[in-house]
């Protein structure tokens, strides 16, 4: 078996399993950022979460750029001790897939110690890493499959993004159809 069917597969098994996406948007990329935006969607599609976070620090100018996401938009939205006991309900014994897990796992545990708490128990599988081994270009210079932002990824896939990319609902969507997309492959036959 090819590291490319076993992605597949992978992409399959989240399928199958009605993984819990999730993505988030956020005021930066640093240690003490944090998110203003997360959704969830489970792999029917069924919108789970999506809501604007207020932070209690400021969006940087290169993450407003990104999600133009602005203060005064937040300025009602809860904040996310408020929404934390949502997102671990959703996540409760699900698995998880997010499109970078490594990135928005950490910010939604930061986001979880800013007011005190601990963050959720999960465990994410990341779907930027699976797509890596599905799509096969191998980069040398760090000795792993090459990582490709989810809209390369969905370009590279013929997936269409619907929405405002860098906007979390939008990102998750757009995650789904990967993984879709993904799991249709089967080997030609020699």
């Amino acid at each position: 078996m090819t590291i490319k069917q076993l992605a597949a597969d992978m992409a399959r098994f989240w399928l199958q399993d009605n993984a819990v996406i999730i993505d988030t948007e956020t005021t930066g990329l640093g240690p003490t950022d944090e998110i203003v935006e997360i959704s969830a969607i489970d792999c029917e599609g069924n919108v789970l979460l999506d809501t604007l976070v207020h932070p209690v620090g400021e969006i940087s100018p290169e993450a407003q750029a990104v999600h133009h996401i602005t203060e005064d938009q937040l300025a009602d939205a809860p904040y996310f001790n408020h929404v934390l006991p949502d997102l671990q309900g959703i996540t409760h014994n699900r698995t998880v897939v997010m499109f970078n897990s490594a990135f928005d796992a950490r910010l939604i545990m930061q986001s979880a110690r800013i007011h005190g708490f601990p963050g959720p128990r999960i465990s994410p599988h990341c779907a930027m890493v699976n797509y890596a081994r599905f799509h096969g270009e191998w980069d040398h210079q760090r000795d792993r499959y090459r990582w490709q932002s989810l809209e390369k990824a969905a370009a590279q896939m013929g997936v269409q993004v619907d929405g405002n990319a860098h906007r979390a609902l939008t990102d998750c969507r757009t995650t789904l159809a990967l993984i879709q997309a993904m799991a249709a492959f089967r080997p030609v036959a020699a």
